[in-house]
């Protein structure tokens, strides 16, 4: 089988790749609620990398992941959250995808807060099949810029590294 991923912007679906896996589709949107790319940096450092003690990297983690999932499940009254994982506004604004011009989906989320302001990429439920991913920060309008479908979506998996990855 394959996943399509697809990316909508400013209406145009543009066709970025077919991998290995089950039939899905992506897309990007880039738009708040009311109104990613090489790698996003909402990845938690593991404590090998970095030299942190394992008790301490692990309490780290709890502590970003407890922080993410609450942001995440306080924007969204009933929806279901499914996924969560830190970030901050500056891992929003590099988040990017695609080339040779690299598409830059939230270069401009939440202006006028500062960079290393603490939110979470959250992945809603939608349907059975579609995930919607977000990026929020407490206090703000969420900006969604990531609708996920296919066979393996709609399923919580709690805390991951970031939003799902294009390529």
């Amino acid at each position: 089988m394959a996943i399509a991923l697809v990316a909508t912007v400013t209406g145009t679906a543009v066709a970025l790749a077919v991998l290995a896996g089950c039939a899905g589709t992506v897309s990007q949107v880039g738009t708040t609620l009311g109104g990613p790319s090489a790698s996003p940096s909402a990845r938690v450092a593991d404590s090998a990398s970095t030299n942190i003690p394992t008790a301490t990297a692990n309490s780290a983690l709890e502590a970003a992941s407890q922080s993410a999932r609450q942001i995440c499940e306080g924007s969204f009254g009933t929806a279901v959250t499914l996924d969560w994982a830190p970030a901050t506004v500056d891992e929003f604004r590099a988040y990017q995808y695609g080339g040779p011009v690299a598409k830059v989906p939230l270069a401009d989320a939440f202006p006028g807060v500062p960079g290393d302001t603490r939110g979470a990429w959250c992945g809603t439920k939608e349907s059975s099949d579609v995930s919607h991913w977000w990026a929020v920060v407490a206090g703000h309008e969420p900006v969604t810029f990531m609708t996920v479908q296919g066979p393996s979506e709609g399923i919580a998996h709690g805390l991951v590294v970031g939003p799902p990855q294009i390529p």
